[in-house]
């Protein structure tokens, strides 16, 4: 709703260097351990594209640019994830599968669950998106960029070729 510029502002409002320190200690981490899946996992990669794309803020410093690095890596493996089902994901295929029986201590009303919402509706493909957005801030910036993303899909071989297969699928090319 405002921003991810907007998220750190607010942070860093309560305590200098909150933002980088949730970031970097609690999300990051978090993502890293295990993948998002469905609509969740779409959410997680259009807001981590935000920040990366429009967050000035992480490459003040040299902690900035590695939590940059990481951000990538962690939005590079969510979208070649196949646990993340990624392609085609909409609010309703968020329902997990029910389960047939009876529990005499509690039964779920599988009907009965509000429709799970999809925040970003005009983000249809968030691997895409995240491309473009890859692509568009390293023109405007020629020669930032391409170190932090080298230094971010480094740690894993795979990241790197998901990232380039992400890119040929998106047709984009980053200089």
């Amino acid at each position: 709703k405002f921003g991810s510029q907007g998220y750190l502002d607010q942070l860093n409002q309560i305590q200098p260097g909150l933002g980088l320190l949730l970031l970097g200690q609690v999300w990051i981490p978090r993502l890293q351990s295990s993948s998002p899946t469905r609509l969740e996992a779409k959410t997680q990669v259009v807001g981590l594209t935000k920040l990366l794309c429009d967050t000035p803020a992480l490459l003040a410093d040299t902690n900035g640019h590695q939590i940059w690095s990481q951000i990538l890596a962690c939005a590079v493996k969510i979208v070649i994830s196949p646990d993340s089902h990624l392609t085609g994901v909409s609010a309703e295929d968020n329902d997990n599968d029910a389960e047939i029986g009876y529990d005499a201590s509690f039964s779920l009303l599988h009907f009965a669950k509000r429709p799970a919402v999809d925040p970003f509706p005009e983000v249809q493909d968030a691997g895409a998106s995240l491309a473009k957005s890859m692509q568009t801030i390293c023109a405007s910036h020629p020669g930032v960029f391409a170190p932090l993303i080298q230094q971010g899909l480094s740690v894993d071989s795979k990241l790197n070729a998901g990232f380039e297969s992400l890119c040929q699928k998106s047709g984009v090319y980053l200089a």
